[in-house]
């Protein structure tokens, strides 16, 4: 009987199982942590605060009064003295003691504050006793016996108080102890439990580790395999899901890639014939004799001028049409061509021949295919002016769209009709063998740049033709040092 394999299980699932130990364990240290901490630390905060509360009081609450209550006897009496008795300071005082009764959780300091407060209000009967004694030798005992005397009540409220917070000390230091044993517990359990998960931790993930690491090292020799051109081979056996879908996609890349290097090849053929074809254009015999003739022409009719004129534009034309091998210009040096293929024809042709070329400055620079212009320039003069009656006008212009490069190069000439236009648009678009040259432009601007980029046409009888090129605004040199590169 087959041995029946584990399913097939997620790096992902694998790492949420193992978060979810981790998790629930925290979880509950945490909780239990947290339980006995906040048990304590409520105790602590209640003593704290207490001791903080008892520290608003004055403590120099005895010297303070006695000394007041002396300067209020030794004074001669009036009808206001009651009015002038130190009220101020008890008066604090008693808010103190009220907010350490509501405060205190010890059994002895709720007693000693309780006793206080009837001292306090003993201590007000007094003094008002006092304010009201005539005799000031009588006064002067008063004081003495029950207010500033060893036995008075602000000796007895300054002993309670600091009984009080000998007890609340005490009682913030017993605390603290038992937060340090707790501290130190939690920490043993904290050290333990997480020795224990990194100890789980480690095992599952050796075995994680395991898992993966072979199918891992699998593919890694399939990928070297492939990259010595060795496209087919077996499965990787695994049961980690994410890498039974990366062998799986890998093969299907592998396919992917012997289609596209075959295409890549096939492209590179087109390329090279599309080049031949440019060196072939940019080297035209007939137009190289047709312009000699023409200078010769002139210099019998003594035009010197022309002559001059003729053969600057011509050297310019060849100088860049070599152009150091380069097959990618700027456009700047591709209008320059242009205007010196114009120059020549418009001399000889002046009777029936003007031009312009109105592109902007700013987009001048950009890099292009070299040889894009000349041609169409060429099939407007040859298959648009020279076929319509009187002067012809070929118009050159260059704007931006979308991101993207527009020349249009525009002629007044004779046109075509729909099913000329069609079978123009045929010849460039299908590859047939027509377009008058415009075939080979079309074919390298998309070798270089890709589907969207390339030839449009538009055109009505009588009216004439425009040409569009469409090019990037910007990757044309970069996408041909790529395609150089392979």
């Amino acid at each position: 009987m087959p041995e029946k394999k584990p399913p097939a299980q997620s790096v992902r699932q694998q790492i949420r199982r193992l978060l979810v130990l981790v998790s629930l364990t925290m979880a509950g240290i945490i909780t239990v942590m947290s339980v006995m901490l906040i048990a304590i630390n409520r105790q602590y905060a209640g003593v704290l605060s207490c001791a903080n509360t008892a520290a608003d009081f004055n403590q120099e609450f005895k010297s303070t009064l006695d000394l007041e209550m002396y300067n209020h006897v030794i004074r001669p009496r009036s009808e206001h003295s009651a009015e002038e008795l130190p009220m101020a300071e008890l008066d604090a005082a008693e808010q103190v003691l009220t907010r350490l009764l509501a405060e205190t959780s010890l059994p002895d300091n709720r007693w000693r504050v309780q006793s206080m407060l009837d001292m306090c209000r003993n201590l007000r009967m007094y003094m008002t006793e006092i304010a009201n004694t005539e005799s000031y030798d009588l006064r002067m005992e008063l004081l003495e016996r029950n207010i500033r005397g060893e036995t008075g009540l602000t000796a007895l409220i300054e002993k309670y108080m600091h009984d009080f917070l000998g007890d609340e000390v005490r009682e913030l230091g017993r605390l603290r102890g038992v937060i340090n044993q707790q501290t130190t517990v939690l920490i043993v359990l904290s050290v333990a439990a997480m020795g224990a998960l990194f100890l789980a931790m480690l095992l599952y993930g050796m075995r994680v580790s395991r898992r993966i690491s072979g199918p891992m090292d699998a593919l890694s020799r399939k990928a070297e395999r492939f990259g010595a051109d060795q496209f087919s081979s077996a499965p990787v056996e695994t049961d980690i899901t994410e890498l039974r879908t990366l062998d799986e996609n890998f093969d299907k890349m592998a396919d992917r890639i012997k289609s596209l290097m075959e295409k890549q090849r096939q492209d590179q053929q087109s390329l090279h014939r599309a080049e031949l074809e440019l060196l072939q254009a940019q080297i035209n015999p007939h137009f190289l004799y047709n312009t000699l003739d023409s200078i010769v022409i002139l210099a019998e009719s003594q035009r010197e001028e022309d002559v001059v004129n003729m053969v600057t534009s011509l050297s310019t034309f060849f100088r860049n049409s070599l152009n150091r091998g380069e097959d990618v210009i700027s456009l700047r040096a591709e209008l320059k061509q242009a205007q010196s293929y114009l120059e020549i024809q418009q001399i000889r042709y002046s009777d029936i021949l003007t031009y312009s070329i109105a592109v902007p400055e700013e987009i001048q620079d950009c890099q292009v295919p070299k040889l894009i212009l000349q041609p169409l320039i060429e099939n407007a003069l040859y298959h648009g002016i020279k076929n319509r009656r009187g002067r012809g006008a070929i118009e050159i212009t260059g704007r931006e769209d979308q991101g993207d490069l527009l020349l249009q190069v525009r002629d007044n000439g004779a046109g075509m009709n729909p099913e000329q236009l069609a079978l123009l648009r045929s010849g460039v678009y299908e590859e047939h063998h027509s377009g008058l040259g415009l075939k080979n432009v079309h074919q390298r601007i998309r070798l270089y740049c890709g589907e969207p980029y390339g030839l449009s046409f538009e055109s009505e009888p009588g009216k004439g033709t425009t040409v569009t090129v469409r090019l990037p605004r910007a990757g044309v040199a970069a996408i041909r040092k790529e395609e150089m590169s392979r």
